[in-house]
């Protein structure tokens, strides 16, 4: 008895512990307290669509909490294979953005997002008509991505990431990878602002 007791004992004590411990849902709770700065920037990536390599167009514009960061993006792509068949998708995604590190240099984020749109096929039949299909687009993304700060104003950034179309026959679903330059539109606006008012 006394052994259980102990056991008991020990589990509640690491229970205890467990619940004190920092989670990321703490770091968001905090960070929602801070004051954001307007984020923005474009978000394309490379993906592929049945087998053949993409570039989907992005343009995102939100708030920034330096934890973390919530965004609107608008993303479009259009694709036509060797038989002549085409794919364009459009959709608007509401975006979370998590900072697992941060610092001056460096930064290590994931993001998650969930959008609504459009997609827009047609294929050519054997006869040379085609059939086009207009269906509803709900795509589910999640990645990560690496940014190292070059310049006080600009950056390059990394990322690898995968995309779940809830939408079925859309294509839609794969992996996709992303590079580029970032843009630090919070030190701009600090720039400007110096500049401004001195």
């Amino acid at each position: 008895m006394k052994r259980w007791l102990i056991v008991l004992g020990a589990v509640l004590w690491i229970n205890g512990l467990a619940a004190q411990l920092w989670t990321p849902l703490d770091s968001i709770r905090m960070s929602l307290k801070r004051k954001p700065t307007l984020g923005a920037g474009l978000d394309s990536r490379r993906s592929y669509l049945r087998g053949k390599p993409i570039d989907i167009f992005g343009l995102r514009v939100g708030a920034d909490y330096q934890k973390t960061a919530g965004y609107i993006g608008l993303y479009t792509t259009a694709f036509q294979d060797e038989t002549d068949n085409m794919y364009s998708y459009f959709y608007l995604s509401g975006i979370g953005e998590y900072r697992w590190f941060k610092n001056y240099r460096w930064f290590l984020a994931q993001t998650v997002q969930v959008g609504v749109g459009s997609a827009n096929l047609s294929f050519k039949l054997p006869d040379g008509t085609y059939d086009y299909r207009d269906l509803m687009l709900i795509p589910i993304e999640t990645g990560v991505n690496a940014t190292y700060r070059v310049w006080r104003y600009f950056g390059l950034s990394a990322g690898l990431g995968a995309r779940f179309s809830l939408t079925p026959n859309s294509y839609f679903s794969a992996s996709y990878y992303t590079f580029g330059v970032c843009v630090y539109t919070d030190e701009i606006g600090k720039t400007v602002d110096k500049v401004l008012h001195h």
